[in-house]
């Protein structure tokens, strides 16, 4: 395993996704989604409308509030024998990652292709926002473990959630400078059925937002500085249990 970037035999990663959002001379056509899939069709079979209803979290005076965005329509294309999908929104392309997880090198490479590919067919003038969000879900081994079972506090990662019973949720959401975020959500996830322990979900996600070039190789920089810090912000919060889980040491 590298020190910097270590792939781990037994990741909690249940999904990873970059989204990547442009802008385009001409504007937005929904026919563009079909010149796509001619393009990845031999890789991605599959192509699927779709519509997708944003929540999002907001903080008032009555507490935290779930806002539903109107419906976004987008198209799903599948791929052929790996849990890879690619979306295309209106000016949005997400390339997502699902479990097991393959690795850093892996799902970068599928996102620059992704990008490669919708770069020639769409032919963006610019990109304004990059983010890459990775959720994982530490699997409790009883109903009484609590979160410091397996993480440890950090910057964004408080001790008092740490000790929380069950039904604890945190959204840190920071801006680090102008054009940088981050959000860092730690939720309790309820079993599927009765007597399942359910798990832990650490949620990280990070964004730039900036105009800048749509060549792969600003993209390749911005994912690469993206990825470094959400691995920081994972393995600051990385206690010992969790590690051996990772390593699938019992």
């Amino acid at each position: 395993m590298s020190d910097e970037h270590p792939s781990y035999p037994n990741p909690t990663i249940v999904e990873a996704l970059c989204e990547v959002h442009f802008r385009l001379p001409g504007g937005w056509e929904p026919s563009l989604a079909g010149e796509l899939f001619k393009r990845i069709q031999d890789e991605y079979p599959e192509m699927e409308p779709m519509s997708e209803v944003s929540v999002q979290l907001e903080h008032g005076p009555a507490g935290v509030l779930q806002r539903i965005e109107p419906a976004r329509q987008k198209t799903r294309f599948k791929h052929a024998d790996r849990p890879l999908l690619i979306h295309l929104a209106e000016n949005m392309l997400t390339v997502n990652v699902l479990k097991p997880y393959p690795g850093w090198a892996t799902m970068r490479s599928d996102v620059l292709s992704g990008w490669r590919h919708c770069r020639e067919v769409l032919e963006p003038e610019s990109v304004q926002r990059v983010g890459l969000r990775y959720i994982n879900r530490i699997p409790r081994e009883s109903l009484d473990q609590r979160p410091c079972d397996w993480l440890k506090a950090s910057d964004y990662v408080p001790p008092a959630v740490l000790e929380s019973g069950p039904g604890f949720f945190l959204r840190a959401q920071t801006h680090l400078d102008a054009t940088n975020s981050l959000i860092v959500t730690l939720a309790d996830a309820r079993g599927d059925a009765a007597g399942d322990p359910g798990g832990i979900v650490f949620d990280i996600d990070r964004i730039v937002e900036q105009d800048m070039g749509s060549d792969c190789q600003v993209i390749e920089d911005e994912i690469e500085r993206l990825h470094t810090e959400v691995w920081q912000v994972f393995s600051s919060a990385k206690g010992p249990s969790l590690e051996r889980l990772l390593r699938g040491e019992g």
